[in-house]
Protein backbone atom coordinates (compact mmCIF):
# COMPACT_ATOMS: atom_id res chain seq x y z
CA UNK A 1 0.00 0.00 0.00
CA UNK A 2 1.37 3.80 -0.99
CA UNK A 3 0.45 7.13 0.50
CA UNK A 4 -1.95 8.73 -1.79
CA UNK A 5 -2.81 12.65 -2.10
CA UNK A 6 -5.88 14.12 -0.10
CA UNK A 7 -8.93 14.70 -2.04
CA UNK A 8 -10.59 17.75 -1.00
CA UNK A 9 -13.87 19.16 -1.89
CA UNK A 10 -15.00 22.60 -0.72
CA UNK A 11 -18.64 23.60 0.12
CA UNK A 12 -20.43 26.79 1.35
CA UNK A 13 -23.57 29.35 -0.04
CA UNK A 14 -23.20 30.64 -3.74
CA UNK A 15 -20.77 33.82 -3.91
CA UNK A 16 -19.06 33.26 -0.39
CA UNK A 17 -16.04 32.24 -2.19
CA UNK A 18 -15.13 29.07 -3.32
CA UNK A 19 -14.03 29.15 -7.01
CA UNK A 20 -12.22 32.22 -5.50
CA UNK A 21 -10.05 30.25 -3.29
CA UNK A 22 -8.99 27.51 -5.92
CA UNK A 23 -8.15 30.59 -7.94
CA UNK A 24 -6.28 31.88 -5.40
CA UNK A 25 -4.42 28.55 -4.21
CA UNK A 26 -3.74 27.71 -8.17
CA UNK A 27 -3.69 31.23 -10.17
CA UNK A 28 -6.13 30.19 -12.08
CA UNK A 29 -9.08 31.83 -13.21
CA UNK A 30 -11.86 30.33 -13.26
CA UNK A 31 -14.09 33.07 -11.35
CA UNK A 32 -13.43 35.30 -14.60
CA UNK A 33 -13.71 32.82 -17.26
CA UNK A 34 -17.08 31.40 -15.80
CA UNK A 35 -20.46 33.08 -16.94
CA UNK A 36 -21.42 35.31 -14.09
CA UNK A 37 -18.50 34.20 -11.93
CA UNK A 38 -20.66 31.12 -11.05
CA UNK A 39 -19.01 27.62 -11.48
CA UNK A 40 -21.71 25.37 -13.39
CA UNK A 41 -19.80 21.75 -13.36
CA UNK A 42 -17.65 19.50 -11.16
CA UNK A 43 -14.03 19.87 -11.99
CA UNK A 44 -10.73 18.63 -9.91
CA UNK A 45 -7.60 20.23 -10.07
CA UNK A 46 -4.19 19.52 -8.50
CA UNK A 47 -1.76 21.77 -6.96
CA UNK A 48 1.39 21.10 -4.96
CA UNK A 49 2.03 21.96 -1.72
CA UNK A 50 5.97 21.91 0.09
CA UNK A 51 6.41 18.74 -2.01
CA UNK A 52 2.83 17.65 -1.30
CA UNK A 53 0.34 16.81 -3.55
CA UNK A 54 -3.46 17.75 -2.98
CA UNK A 55 -6.53 17.49 -5.44
CA UNK A 56 -9.19 19.78 -5.30
CA UNK A 57 -12.90 19.23 -6.06
CA UNK A 58 -14.62 22.54 -7.03
CA UNK A 59 -18.15 21.98 -6.44
CA UNK A 60 -21.00 24.88 -7.92
CA UNK A 61 -22.94 26.36 -5.25
CA UNK A 62 -26.20 27.05 -7.10
CA UNK A 63 -29.02 25.01 -5.17
CA UNK A 64 -30.19 23.24 -8.11
CA UNK A 65 -26.36 21.39 -8.51
CA UNK A 66 -27.04 19.85 -5.07
CA UNK A 67 -27.02 16.55 -6.78
CA UNK A 68 -23.06 17.56 -8.29
CA UNK A 69 -22.30 18.80 -4.95
CA UNK A 70 -23.38 15.03 -3.67
CA UNK A 71 -20.69 13.08 -6.04
CA UNK A 72 -17.96 15.76 -5.02
CA UNK A 73 -18.59 14.57 -1.57
CA UNK A 74 -18.69 10.99 -2.61
CA UNK A 75 -15.04 10.88 -3.46
CA UNK A 76 -13.57 13.30 -1.24
CA UNK A 77 -11.30 12.62 1.97
CA UNK A 78 -11.65 16.02 3.51
CA UNK A 79 -13.70 19.03 2.58
CA UNK A 80 -13.76 22.70 3.12
CA UNK A 81 -17.03 24.70 4.06
CA UNK A 82 -16.25 28.07 3.52
CA UNK A 83 -18.65 30.95 4.87
CA UNK A 84 -18.03 34.66 4.25
CA UNK A 85 -17.17 36.57 7.18
CA UNK A 86 -19.60 39.82 6.35
CA UNK A 87 -22.26 37.13 5.57
CA UNK A 88 -22.31 34.42 8.14
CA UNK A 89 -24.09 31.06 8.03
CA UNK A 90 -26.87 30.56 4.72
CA UNK A 91 -29.31 28.32 3.58
CA UNK A 92 -26.44 26.54 1.14
CA UNK A 93 -24.21 26.40 4.28
CA UNK A 94 -26.80 24.53 6.08
CA UNK A 95 -26.85 22.26 3.16
CA UNK A 96 -23.54 21.68 3.09
CA UNK A 97 -22.91 20.69 6.43
CA UNK A 98 -25.45 17.95 6.27
CA UNK A 99 -24.01 16.61 3.27
CA UNK A 100 -20.42 16.34 5.47
CA UNK A 101 -21.96 14.50 7.81
CA UNK A 102 -23.92 12.24 5.81
CA UNK A 103 -20.55 11.00 4.23
CA UNK A 104 -18.79 11.38 7.56
CA UNK A 105 -15.94 13.64 5.96
CA UNK A 106 -13.39 15.80 8.34
CA UNK A 107 -13.46 19.29 7.44
CA UNK A 108 -12.01 22.53 7.97
CA UNK A 109 -14.15 25.42 8.37
CA UNK A 110 -12.52 28.63 6.30
CA UNK A 111 -13.94 32.37 7.03
CA UNK A 112 -13.32 34.03 4.07
CA UNK A 113 -13.82 37.68 3.27
CA UNK A 114 -12.15 38.69 6.51
CA UNK A 115 -10.53 41.68 4.72
CA UNK A 116 -13.78 43.21 4.41
CA UNK A 117 -14.79 46.42 6.78
CA UNK A 118 -18.10 44.46 8.11
CA UNK A 119 -16.23 41.21 8.91
CA UNK A 120 -17.30 38.93 11.85
CA UNK A 121 -15.61 35.83 11.99
CA UNK A 122 -16.39 35.49 15.60
CA UNK A 123 -20.50 36.25 14.63
CA UNK A 124 -19.81 33.07 11.99
CA UNK A 125 -18.14 31.15 14.99
CA UNK A 126 -21.21 31.88 17.31
CA UNK A 127 -23.70 30.62 14.26
CA UNK A 128 -21.81 27.10 13.95
CA UNK A 129 -22.06 26.64 17.22
CA UNK A 130 -25.52 26.92 17.00
CA UNK A 131 -25.66 24.12 14.52
CA UNK A 132 -23.74 22.20 16.89
CA UNK A 133 -20.48 22.65 15.06
CA UNK A 134 -17.89 23.82 17.73
CA UNK A 135 -14.28 25.08 16.03
CA UNK A 136 -11.56 24.39 17.49
CA UNK A 137 -10.53 28.31 19.32
CA UNK A 138 -14.22 27.51 21.02
CA UNK A 139 -13.19 24.77 22.93
CA UNK A 140 -14.27 22.33 19.99
CA UNK A 141 -12.65 20.01 17.45
CA UNK A 142 -12.81 21.15 14.51
CA UNK A 143 -10.44 23.06 12.79
CA UNK A 144 -10.76 26.75 11.25
CA UNK A 145 -8.94 29.32 9.67
CA UNK A 146 -9.71 33.05 8.90
CA UNK A 147 -9.29 33.82 4.68
CA UNK A 148 -9.50 36.26 2.29
CA UNK A 149 -9.35 34.14 -0.91
CA UNK A 150 -9.31 37.61 -2.84
CA UNK A 151 -6.23 39.00 -1.53
CA UNK A 152 -4.35 35.71 -0.67
CA UNK A 153 -4.71 35.88 2.79
CA UNK A 154 -4.49 32.88 5.28
CA UNK A 155 -4.10 30.25 2.19
CA UNK A 156 -0.79 28.80 3.49
CA UNK A 157 -2.39 28.05 6.72
CA UNK A 158 -5.39 26.51 5.23
CA UNK A 159 -2.98 24.13 3.22
CA UNK A 160 -1.15 23.38 6.07
CA UNK A 161 -4.13 22.12 7.94
CA UNK A 162 -5.37 20.22 5.12
CA UNK A 163 -1.78 18.04 5.01
CA UNK A 164 -1.63 17.79 8.68
CA UNK A 165 -5.30 16.10 8.48
CA UNK A 166 -4.22 14.20 5.68
CA UNK A 167 -1.74 12.83 7.93
CA UNK A 168 -4.11 11.80 10.09
CA UNK A 169 -6.10 9.94 7.88
CA UNK A 170 -3.44 7.73 6.83
CA UNK A 171 -4.92 7.98 2.91
CA UNK A 172 -3.42 5.01 1.13
CA UNK A 173 -3.77 2.95 -2.14
CA UNK A 174 -3.22 -0.38 -3.87
CA UNK A 175 -0.31 0.11 -6.58
CA UNK A 176 -1.14 -3.13 -7.88
CA UNK A 177 -4.80 -2.71 -8.87
CA UNK A 178 -6.55 -1.88 -11.84
CA UNK A 179 -7.14 1.61 -11.87
CA UNK A 180 -10.65 2.80 -10.46
CA UNK A 181 -12.79 6.23 -9.55
CA UNK A 182 -15.41 8.10 -10.54
CA UNK A 183 -16.55 9.81 -13.88
CA UNK A 184 -17.08 13.95 -13.07
CA UNK A 185 -18.07 15.22 -16.21
CA UNK A 186 -18.30 14.34 -20.19
CA UNK A 187 -17.47 16.22 -23.02
CA UNK A 188 -18.26 15.64 -26.98
CA UNK A 189 -15.20 17.15 -28.44
CA UNK A 190 -15.87 17.34 -32.32
CA UNK A 191 -12.69 16.17 -32.86
CA UNK A 192 -10.86 14.01 -29.83
CA UNK A 193 -14.95 11.97 -29.61
CA UNK A 194 -16.22 11.37 -26.32
CA UNK A 195 -13.80 12.54 -23.37
CA UNK A 196 -14.31 12.05 -19.36
CA UNK A 197 -13.38 14.02 -16.79
CA UNK A 198 -12.24 11.32 -13.98
CA UNK A 199 -10.74 10.97 -10.29
CA UNK A 200 -8.79 8.23 -9.54
CA UNK A 201 -9.54 6.73 -6.53
CA UNK A 202 -7.68 3.61 -6.28
CA UNK A 203 -5.01 1.95 -8.66
CA UNK A 204 -3.21 2.73 -11.45
CA UNK A 205 -4.79 3.97 -14.87
CA UNK A 206 -2.79 3.42 -17.96
CA UNK A 207 -3.18 4.42 -21.59
CA UNK A 208 -4.32 1.26 -23.36
CA UNK A 209 -6.75 0.10 -21.25
CA UNK A 210 -10.39 -0.47 -21.59
CA UNK A 211 -11.98 1.94 -19.48
CA UNK A 212 -15.48 0.79 -18.38
CA UNK A 213 -18.73 2.17 -16.71
CA UNK A 214 -22.29 0.88 -16.55
CA UNK A 215 -23.53 2.71 -19.49
CA UNK A 216 -20.08 3.02 -21.84
CA UNK A 217 -16.57 1.74 -22.32
CA UNK A 218 -13.81 3.23 -24.30
CA UNK A 219 -10.03 2.43 -24.75
CA UNK A 220 -7.81 5.12 -23.23
CA UNK A 221 -5.73 6.57 -26.19
CA UNK A 222 -4.57 9.47 -24.03
CA UNK A 223 -4.68 10.94 -20.63
CA UNK A 224 -4.25 14.26 -19.56
CA UNK A 225 -3.92 16.52 -16.21
CA UNK A 226 -6.38 19.06 -15.71
CA UNK A 227 -4.02 21.93 -17.68
CA UNK A 228 -3.65 19.53 -20.66
CA UNK A 229 -0.52 17.94 -20.18
CA UNK A 230 -0.24 14.44 -21.09
CA UNK A 231 0.66 11.47 -18.91
CA UNK A 232 1.37 8.23 -19.19
CA UNK A 233 0.11 7.09 -16.33
CA UNK A 234 -2.30 8.53 -13.48
CA UNK A 235 -2.22 7.39 -9.76
CA UNK A 236 -5.11 7.70 -6.89
CA UNK A 237 -6.38 11.07 -6.31
CA UNK A 238 -5.72 12.15 -9.75
CA UNK A 239 -8.10 14.82 -11.57
CA UNK A 240 -7.64 13.44 -15.37
CA UNK A 241 -9.52 13.78 -18.92
CA UNK A 242 -9.43 10.50 -20.50
CA UNK A 243 -10.41 9.63 -24.34
CA UNK A 244 -11.57 8.21 -25.79
CA UNK A 245 -15.24 6.84 -25.37
CA UNK A 246 -17.32 4.78 -27.33
CA UNK A 247 -20.67 5.60 -25.44
CA UNK A 248 -21.40 8.60 -23.27
CA UNK A 249 -20.78 7.72 -19.90
CA UNK A 250 -22.91 9.64 -17.32
CA UNK A 251 -21.25 11.82 -14.15
CA UNK A 252 -21.35 10.59 -11.28
CA UNK A 253 -20.62 6.89 -12.80
CA UNK A 254 -18.57 4.51 -11.37
CA UNK A 255 -15.59 3.55 -13.70
CA UNK A 256 -13.22 0.43 -14.09
CA UNK A 257 -10.55 -0.67 -16.05
CA UNK A 258 -10.34 -3.74 -17.58
CA UNK A 259 -9.26 -6.07 -21.06
CA UNK A 260 -11.56 -6.56 -24.12
CA UNK A 261 -12.76 -9.34 -22.65
CA UNK A 262 -13.89 -8.60 -19.63
CA UNK A 263 -15.72 -5.31 -21.08
CA UNK A 264 -19.48 -7.04 -20.77
CA UNK A 265 -18.56 -8.47 -17.28
CA UNK A 266 -17.63 -5.34 -15.54
CA UNK A 267 -20.71 -3.45 -17.49
CA UNK A 268 -22.57 -6.06 -15.82
CA UNK A 269 -21.24 -5.47 -12.15
CA UNK A 270 -21.66 -1.25 -12.49
CA UNK A 271 -25.05 -1.97 -14.12
CA UNK A 272 -27.42 -0.82 -11.04
CA UNK A 273 -26.46 2.91 -12.52
CA UNK A 274 -28.89 3.46 -15.58
CA UNK A 275 -28.69 5.58 -18.12
CA UNK A 276 -31.82 7.83 -17.88
CA UNK A 277 -30.68 10.89 -19.06
CA UNK A 278 -31.63 10.58 -22.62
CA UNK A 279 -34.90 8.95 -22.16
CA UNK A 280 -37.77 11.56 -22.53
CA UNK A 281 -38.81 12.29 -18.80
CA UNK A 282 -42.70 14.65 -17.95
CA UNK A 283 -42.23 15.94 -15.05
CA UNK A 284 -45.86 16.23 -13.19
CA UNK A 285 -46.90 18.50 -10.24
CA UNK A 286 -49.66 18.21 -8.00
CA UNK A 287 -51.73 20.46 -9.63
CA UNK A 288 -51.16 20.79 -13.26
CA UNK A 289 -52.63 23.96 -15.10
CA UNK A 290 -50.76 23.75 -18.07
CA UNK A 291 -48.23 22.04 -20.15
CA UNK A 292 -44.85 23.07 -22.26
CA UNK A 293 -42.31 20.59 -24.30
CA UNK A 294 -38.82 20.94 -24.42
CA UNK A 295 -35.90 20.16 -25.97
CA UNK A 296 -32.48 20.46 -23.92
CA UNK A 297 -28.37 20.61 -25.27
CA UNK A 298 -25.91 21.40 -22.80
CA UNK A 299 -22.31 21.41 -22.83
CA UNK A 300 -21.56 18.78 -19.64
CA UNK A 301 -24.12 15.77 -17.94
CA UNK A 302 -23.56 18.26 -15.13
CA UNK A 303 -25.82 21.05 -16.54
CA UNK A 304 -28.54 18.54 -18.13
CA UNK A 305 -28.47 17.46 -14.12
CA UNK A 306 -28.55 20.66 -13.08
CA UNK A 307 -31.33 22.13 -15.97
CA UNK A 308 -33.81 19.51 -14.50
CA UNK A 309 -33.09 19.86 -11.11
CA UNK A 310 -34.83 23.69 -12.01
CA UNK A 311 -37.34 22.04 -13.91
CA UNK A 312 -38.73 20.32 -11.30
CA UNK A 313 -38.89 23.49 -8.92
CA UNK A 314 -40.73 25.45 -11.65
CA UNK A 315 -42.75 22.63 -12.33
CA UNK A 316 -44.00 22.63 -8.77
CA UNK A 317 -43.84 26.29 -8.14
CA UNK A 318 -45.97 26.89 -11.48
CA UNK A 319 -48.07 23.89 -11.66
CA UNK A 320 -46.92 23.49 -14.97
CA UNK A 321 -46.68 19.74 -16.65
CA UNK A 322 -42.33 19.66 -18.41
CA UNK A 323 -42.36 17.48 -21.02
CA UNK A 324 -38.20 17.02 -21.75
CA UNK A 325 -38.64 15.34 -25.18
CA UNK A 326 -34.99 14.81 -25.15
CA UNK A 327 -31.78 15.47 -23.53
CA UNK A 328 -28.18 15.34 -24.79
CA UNK A 329 -24.60 16.91 -25.07
CA UNK A 330 -23.31 19.32 -28.03
CA UNK A 331 -24.82 21.86 -30.13
CA UNK A 332 -28.20 21.93 -31.49
CA UNK A 333 -28.64 20.28 -34.92
CA UNK A 334 -31.30 20.37 -37.78
CA UNK A 335 -32.38 16.95 -36.55
CA UNK A 336 -33.09 18.94 -33.45
CA UNK A 337 -35.06 21.43 -35.06
CA UNK A 338 -37.11 19.34 -36.80
CA UNK A 339 -38.13 17.55 -33.98
CA UNK A 340 -38.53 20.75 -31.88
CA UNK A 341 -41.40 21.65 -34.85
CA UNK A 342 -43.11 18.29 -34.66
CA UNK A 343 -43.25 18.10 -31.06
CA UNK A 344 -44.10 21.49 -30.70
CA UNK A 345 -41.23 22.17 -28.49
CA UNK A 346 -38.80 24.95 -27.38
CA UNK A 347 -35.12 24.10 -27.25
CA UNK A 348 -32.95 25.21 -24.54
CA UNK A 349 -29.40 25.81 -25.46
CA UNK A 350 -26.94 25.80 -22.45
CA UNK A 351 -23.13 27.23 -22.45
CA UNK A 352 -22.97 26.10 -26.15
CA UNK A 353 -21.81 27.79 -29.24
CA UNK A 354 -24.26 26.91 -31.74
CA UNK A 355 -23.12 26.79 -35.50
CA UNK A 356 -24.40 29.54 -37.57
CA UNK A 357 -26.51 27.46 -40.06
CA UNK A 358 -28.83 26.69 -37.39
CA UNK A 359 -30.30 30.19 -37.45
CA UNK A 360 -31.95 30.40 -40.58
CA UNK A 361 -33.88 27.16 -40.26
CA UNK A 362 -34.93 28.39 -36.74
CA UNK A 363 -36.68 31.40 -38.71
CA UNK A 364 -37.74 29.75 -41.19
CA UNK A 365 -39.17 26.81 -38.86
CA UNK A 366 -40.35 30.02 -36.33
CA UNK A 367 -39.11 27.45 -33.40
CA UNK A 368 -37.84 29.22 -30.01
CA UNK A 369 -34.44 28.75 -28.98
CA UNK A 370 -33.53 29.87 -25.69
CA UNK A 371 -29.44 30.23 -25.74
CA UNK A 372 -27.88 31.04 -22.05
CA UNK A 373 -25.02 30.19 -19.88
CA UNK A 374 -26.28 30.81 -16.56
CA UNK A 375 -28.43 29.25 -14.67
CA UNK A 376 -30.73 32.27 -13.40
CA UNK A 377 -31.09 33.15 -16.22
CA UNK A 378 -32.60 30.37 -17.74
CA UNK A 379 -34.63 30.27 -14.65
CA UNK A 380 -36.24 33.78 -15.56
CA UNK A 381 -36.39 33.01 -19.07
CA UNK A 382 -38.45 29.82 -18.93
CA UNK A 383 -40.90 31.60 -16.08
CA UNK A 384 -41.47 34.39 -18.49
CA UNK A 385 -42.59 32.39 -21.07
CA UNK A 386 -44.79 30.00 -19.03
CA UNK A 387 -46.28 32.91 -18.12
CA UNK A 388 -46.71 34.30 -21.23
CA UNK A 389 -47.91 30.39 -22.52
CA UNK A 390 -51.13 31.13 -19.67
CA UNK A 391 -52.07 34.61 -21.03
CA UNK A 392 -52.28 33.06 -24.71
CA UNK A 393 -54.36 30.40 -23.41
CA UNK A 394 -57.03 32.92 -21.65
CA UNK A 395 -56.57 35.52 -24.32
CA UNK A 396 -59.70 37.50 -25.90
CA UNK A 397 -57.69 38.85 -28.96
CA UNK A 398 -54.22 40.07 -30.16
CA UNK A 399 -52.60 42.54 -32.05
CA UNK A 400 -49.49 43.33 -33.58
CA UNK A 401 -48.11 46.72 -33.65
CA UNK A 402 -47.91 48.63 -36.65
CA UNK A 403 -47.48 52.25 -35.57
CA UNK A 404 -46.36 54.43 -33.06
CA UNK A 405 -48.19 58.02 -32.94
CA UNK A 406 -48.25 60.15 -29.93
CA UNK A 407 -47.26 59.49 -25.87
CA UNK A 408 -46.76 60.84 -22.81
CA UNK A 409 -45.37 59.24 -19.04
CA UNK A 410 -48.60 57.15 -18.83
CA UNK A 411 -50.78 57.24 -22.71
CA UNK A 412 -49.24 55.89 -25.47
CA UNK A 413 -51.21 56.21 -28.79
CA UNK A 414 -50.54 53.35 -31.59
CA UNK A 415 -51.86 51.78 -34.62
CA UNK A 416 -51.87 48.07 -35.38
CA UNK A 417 -53.78 44.77 -36.82
CA UNK A 418 -56.17 42.23 -34.77
CA UNK A 419 -54.24 39.07 -35.68
CA UNK A 420 -56.54 36.97 -33.60
CA UNK A 421 -59.76 37.21 -31.50
CA UNK A 422 -61.53 40.65 -30.46
CA UNK A 423 -59.95 43.38 -29.36
CA UNK A 424 -62.39 45.42 -26.73
CA UNK A 425 -62.11 49.23 -25.36
CA UNK A 426 -61.23 48.81 -21.40
CA UNK A 427 -59.34 45.59 -22.02
CA UNK A 428 -56.11 45.20 -19.97
CA UNK A 429 -53.07 44.29 -22.67
CA UNK A 430 -49.90 42.96 -21.67
CA UNK A 431 -47.08 43.73 -23.97
CA UNK A 432 -44.66 41.30 -25.77
CA UNK A 433 -41.21 41.99 -27.37
CA UNK A 434 -39.21 39.09 -28.33
CA UNK A 435 -41.39 36.60 -26.38
CA UNK A 436 -41.02 38.44 -23.20
CA UNK A 437 -43.21 40.58 -21.27
CA UNK A 438 -42.34 44.28 -20.81
CA UNK A 439 -45.48 45.92 -19.43
CA UNK A 440 -48.84 45.81 -18.59
CA UNK A 441 -51.37 48.85 -19.68
CA UNK A 442 -55.41 48.82 -20.29
CA UNK A 443 -56.59 50.13 -23.48
CA UNK A 444 -58.93 53.90 -22.88
CA UNK A 445 -59.62 54.42 -26.35
CA UNK A 446 -60.32 52.47 -29.60
CA UNK A 447 -61.25 53.85 -33.34
CA UNK A 448 -61.38 51.77 -36.48
CA UNK A 449 -61.60 53.87 -39.90
CA UNK A 450 -61.15 56.86 -36.96
CA UNK A 451 -64.68 55.90 -35.32
CA UNK A 452 -64.70 55.62 -31.68
CA UNK A 453 -66.00 51.31 -31.38
CA UNK A 454 -66.60 49.08 -28.80
CA UNK A 455 -64.55 45.96 -29.90
CA UNK A 456 -62.51 45.48 -33.45
CA UNK A 457 -61.96 41.78 -34.43
CA UNK A 458 -59.61 39.89 -36.07
CA UNK A 459 -57.97 41.06 -39.47
CA UNK A 460 -59.22 44.59 -38.87
CA UNK A 461 -57.06 47.36 -38.48
CA UNK A 462 -57.57 50.39 -35.47
CA UNK A 463 -56.10 52.89 -33.46
CA UNK A 464 -55.80 52.65 -29.73
CA UNK A 465 -54.37 54.38 -26.87
CA UNK A 466 -53.15 52.62 -24.25
CA UNK A 467 -52.68 53.63 -20.50
CA UNK A 468 -49.35 52.42 -19.52
CA UNK A 469 -45.71 53.68 -18.73
CA UNK A 470 -43.67 51.06 -20.90
CA UNK A 471 -42.33 52.54 -24.16
CA UNK A 472 -44.68 50.47 -27.01
CA UNK A 473 -42.75 50.09 -30.44
CA UNK A 474 -43.48 48.76 -33.74
CA UNK A 475 -43.33 44.85 -34.06
CA UNK A 476 -44.52 44.67 -29.99
CA UNK A 477 -47.67 42.58 -29.71
CA UNK A 478 -50.88 43.21 -27.39
CA UNK A 479 -52.33 40.62 -25.45
CA UNK A 480 -55.73 41.32 -24.39
CA UNK A 481 -57.50 39.87 -21.37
Amino acid sequence: MKKRPPIVTIFGHIDHGKTTLLDSIQNTKITLEEAGGITQKVSAYEIEYKGEKITFIDTPGHAVFDKLREKGAKVADIAILIIAADEGVKPQTIESIEHIKKHNLPFIVAINKIDKPNANPEKVKKELSELGIIVEDWGGDVPSVNISALKGIGIDDLLELILIMAEMLELKYDENKKGEGYILETIKDPKRGILAGCIVLDGKVNIGEYIITSTAFGKIKFIENPFGKTLKYAEPSSPILVGTFEDLPIAGEIFKLGSKDEIEKIKKELEEAENIFRKPITITPKEKISEISLIIKADLIGSLEGIQKLLEKIAEEENIEIKIIKRDLGVVTIEDLRLAKNTNSIIISFNLKNPKTIYEEINTLNIKLIETKVIYELEEILKELIEIKRTESTEKGKLEVLATFSKTSTKKTVGGKVISGTISLNDRVLIIRENSIIGKGKIISLESNKIPVKEVLEGNLCGLIVNTKTDIEVGDILISQ
